[in-house]
């Protein structure tokens, strides 16, 4: 790995400094941190490219780098955010994600400007419409970029506004939409597993639905000290699985069929007990063996295990597999998402098998923890393990790349 050598000053160097010495070392140091962050940058694309859920089994490049350094949720946020603005990385098909401020990135590379510099850039940039031509933009990032390198983040966004308003004098024009039934859902299932959704609402189950979406996607909810690495689209999707998760919950919810609301997944035997694989949903759709493992946590369960010549080795009826008494002893004992800092409340949580269901681990206190959705992905997709420890309560063993020593860890926060 090659790097270019700096001699950074010790406390005696410090002490030795005269006052334009003293001056001289500030600015070299501002320099090296400002090229720091934006080398960091680069690493975040490059794991982004990778895929960080892959790679290491996070949803989100964020949450990882919280975890890994221990800045918290909210830097970390805004650190991901500046690399993706002036750094080029691909999806994982290969396809290239263009970049918002090319030119803001070359010059914090070279410590010329620093990452609130690249925060303004980035945000005048993204106000200027789609239809002005590559080089006008370019144009404009230049003049912006050309000012931060002599002034402060301050004026170099009230350049931006000016452009921006340059750019487009009138503001986007306001949408006229034809008439639309007062009420519509629709859903697109995609060949990955996936879907789009589509709707229209009237005004009063609009509220409705705001009023219940809104508690569950507000930015700091089950998230580690309250910060939150996702932008709002994210948080109110979330918040509607979350919404679902809850209702099917719910002694009221209404049966289909006369059968309780129920997810039936098929999956082959090994792919279950190795997690690797993929399991098949009721409607055609597909998750991965992990997920279906996750989900027999702490879910209705229908059986429909296949053996290796795909013929059903078990189909049994729905069974909970934690009971309402355990699951309030359960709830006593943890309050809350046990994962360390997450301030996840119970009533929001899954219960967590330590040793797999699958793979023979008992639905006894002494084999579960409660986990939030987010971290109950995390267990399950990552090199995070749990540990019950000798006062019966769970630890969290980090993967060696965060401690070498894997220091185990707990979640003070509900104590």
């Amino acid at each position: 790995m090659s790097s270019t050598a700096i001699h950074l000053p010790d406390l005696a160097d410090i002490r030795r400094a005269d006052r334009v010495q003293t001056a001289a070392l500030v600015r070299l140091l501002i320099q090296v941190s400002n090229q720091c962050d934006a080398l960091v940058g680069a690493v975040i694309a490059k794991v982004e490219t990778e895929g960080v859920k892959a790679t290491y089994g996070y949803s989100s490049a964020a949450a990882w780098l919280d975890d890994l350094t221990r800045i918290g949720l909210r830097d970390a946020g805004r650190i991901v955010r500046r690399a993706h603005a002036v750094n080029v990385s691909h999806s994982l098909d290969g396809t290239e994600i263009p970049v918002t401020a090319p030119l803001a990135g070359s010059a914090a590379r070279e410590g010329a400007i620093s990452p609130a510099h690249v925060e303004v850039i980035a945000r005048a940039m993204a106000r200027i419409p789609v239809t002005v031509s590559e080089v006008d933009r370019a144009g404009a990032e230049k003049i912006l970029v050309d000012l931060a390198r002599e002034t402060n983040p301050g004026e170099v966004s009230r350049a931006g506004e000016r452009l921006a308003d340059t750019f487009d004098p009138d503001g986007p024009e306001p949408e006229d939409p034809p008439g639309r039934p007062t009420r519509e859902l629709s859903f697109r299932e995609h060949r990955d597993g996936t879907a789009s959704i589509k709707g229209v609402l009237d005004g009063l189950a609009y509220a409705r639905l705001r009023a219940a979406l809104d508690p569950l996607a507000a930015p700091g909810w089950g998230t580690e000290g309250g910060h939150d690495p996702r932008g709002l689209a994210e948080r109110q999707a979330d918040a509607l699985v979350e919404l679902a998760r809850l209702a099917m919950t719910a002694d009221e919810l209404p049966t289909h069929g006369g059968d309780r609301v129920h997810v039936a997944i098929t999956v082959g035997y090994e792919a279950l007990k190795s997690g690797i694989g993929t399991a098949t949903l009721e409607g055609g759709g597909t998750i991965s063996a992990a997920e279906a493992r996750k989900l027999a946590c702490d879910c209705a369960v229908i059986p429909a295990v296949l053996g290796t010549d795909s013929e059903p080795m078990d189909l049994g009826r729905s069974k909970r597999l934690i009971t309402t008494g355990l699951r309030r002893r359960l709830t006593m004992r943890d309050r809350g998402c046990t994962f360390p800092g997450c301030r996840s409340t119970a009533k929001h949580c899954d219960g967590h098998h330590i040793v797999y269901w699958i793979l023979g681990g008992p639905t006894d206190l002494g084999n579960l923890t409660l986990l939030c959705e987010r971290h109950h992905r995390l267990i399950h997709n990552s090199d995070w393990e749990i540990r019950m420890g000798t006062d019966g309560k769970p630890d969290f063993i980090p993967p060696a790349y965060f401690d070498p020593l894997r220091r185990p860890r707990r979640n003070t926060f509900h104590l």
